[in-house]
């Protein structure tokens, strides 16, 4: 009914400027108008003006939202128009297993504590000391406090030495940025952090088929069982925004992190570093330079359903980290208008953190000696939304709340069940407001107060970081409170996430 009160508004407009256009014409002209030209000009010139202007601009959405939609699976028959997705997986599909996760953020290292205090306001963004904007204004961060980069920085200067020595003209007089620095620097902890749940998992490299979950129920030839034998995928997103420079340092500095690890897989494989160059590894490391965080979950579901469809057992080490406490970020954000400030509260708070999953596919052995699952992860579903949420007017919350409900549909969980609700929204009223929609509508026995986290109210923009973050604090609060939980993303402009997590399976009862 809006719609038609603005196309009615609109002729209206028209109408009156034909009229006066033309009436003044034909009094400057002198003319004597006959009753077909007072029929065409006054009357049918209006409404065809208000039928191209209308059809015009539909065609100029329905463009805007095909050029803009990202090349994933259609979503279930009646999702919100314009709104592509990545599906939740159907009733019949085993979920993933959280076998760890490790989260660097400045809320804290547990679901718990960081609703805690986001709720209480002990963590929330803070006047920069340092950054300022485009008028030379303190700006408000969420930065991550007693973030140690001397180390790092140490091993940065000396990995670009060795590279200089090596290719002096393409890195002679390039300094690595303090955003790379401190992006370096939170992987460097988050890696640290999971390193003893990653290694845990090797034994199964070196006895791929010793499990009856493993073992193929007639004799396989060579292909099937080198088909069959376990590999880890670790995948790491960096920001897109770096330079090339920045993202080869990063690839570089990456490959030097997580060289121990991969050689201990291939050791524990039979594999050597020279026999992987000719034969595919078992142990592979994947740096993604993406856009936003949704992009690189993209990659993380296109490893798990390919795993999922050969039947092959998979390890996926996902790791992202991020940081926009930089003067470039800032002055980019102040330029397009999307920096929180005291007279733009619509903006954005730059914020920094890391966050990574240990994810297995349903056939992964569980071990005695690792910890036993934090948490079992259904297929997420990623829509996107036909409006911006930062446009002008009401935000409705059609697509989340369909995203929600596709998730919690392909994981056979009732909205009842849910026990908590973690989100990435942040202090901007329209994405509170979408959230808390979902919320009354989908799931009203949960208290916003102390069932509710908004990670962004306190952390600000994590980058490429943000679902992860979100994903590996719900895993601790669904391992201690047992109940399943939903993990839903809406702080993008368009894409809206929702994924659902339940509590892992014993053993025996698998």
């Amino acid at each position: 009914m809006v719609k038609v009160w603005k196309i009615l508004a609109l002729l209206l407009v028209i109408t009156v400027l034909v009229w006066i256009t033309t009436l003044w014409r034909w009094q400057s002209a002198m003319v004597n108008p006959g009753a077909s030209d007072v029929i065409i000009h006054l009357a049918l010139m209006p409404l065809v003006l208000t039928a191209a202007l209308v059809l015009t601009v539909w065609l100029i959405k329905r463009l805007r939202a095909y050029a803009a939609a990202p090349i994933v699976p259609a979503s279930a028959a009646g999702a919100a128009p314009a709104a592509d997705a990545v599906p939740a997986g159907n009733t019949h599909a085993l979920p993933f297993k959280v076998l760890a996760s490790n989260v660097f953020v400045r809320a804290g290292a547990d679901w718990s504590g960081a609703q805690s205090g986001i709720e209480t306001g002990d963590c929330r963004p803070e006047l920069d000391t340092q950054l300022k904007d485009n008028d030379g204004i303190a700006v408000f961060t969420a930065a991550m406090p007693g973030l140690a980069c001397d180390s790092v920085s140490e091993a940065v200067n000396e990995l670009l030495s060795r590279l200089k020595t090596r290719q002096p003209d393409v890195w002679n007089g390039f300094e690595c940025p303090a955003e790379v620095l401190r992006t370096l620097a939170l992987m460097e902890g988050s890696v640290i952090g999971m390193r003893e749940s990653l290694e845990a998992q090797w034994s199964v490299l070196s006895a791929p088929l010793s499990s009856p979950r493993l073992k193929p129920a007639a004799p396989a030839s060579p292909v099937e069982s080198s088909a069959l034998a376990p590999t880890v995928s670790i995948r790491v997103a960096i920001p897109s925004r770096w330079s090339a420079s920045a993202q080869q340092l990063a690839q570089a500095w990456l490959d030097q992190l997580f060289e121990p690890m991969i050689s201990a897989g291939l050791q524990a494989a039979g594999q050597s570093r020279a026999m992987a160059k000719s034969v595919q590894p078992v142990v592979q490391l994947h740096v993604h330079a993406v856009d936003t965080a949704e992009a690189f979950w993209l990659l993380a579901d296109q490893q798990l359903m390919q795993w999922q469809r050969d039947g092959a057992t998979g390890l996926l080490f996902a790791l992202a980290a991020d940081s926009l406490l930089s003067e470039a970020a800032v002055h980019h954000m102040a330029a397009a208008q999307e920096l929180f400030s005291g007279t733009n509260q619509r903006g954005r708070v730059p914020g920094e953190g890391a966050a990574a999953l240990l994810l297995a596919s349903p056939t992964w052995p569980e071990l005695a000696q690792a910890e036993p699952a934090l948490a079992q992860m259904h297929r997420a579903s990623l829509m996107r939304r036909d409006k911006a949420a930062d446009a002008a007017g009401r935000i409705g919350s059609a697509v989340l709340l369909q995203a929600a409900g596709d998730a919690l549909k392909g994981s056979g969980v009732e909205a009842p069940q849910i026990n908590h609700l973690t989100s990435d929204a942040d202090h901007r009223g329209s994405r509170s407001g979408e959230l808390f929609e979902v919320l009354q509508a989908l799931l009203p026995h949960l208290d916003s107060a102390s069932d509710v986290l908004r990670l962004g109210a306190g952390c600000g923009d994590l980058g490429v970081s943000r679902l992860l973050a979100c994903i590996a604090l719900c895993a601790t609060q669904v391992k201690g409170s047992a109940k399943p939980s939903l993990v839903l993303g809406n702080f993008s402009p368009f894409d809206r996430f929702a994924v659902v997590l339940t509590p892992p399976v014993p053993a025996h009862a698998a």
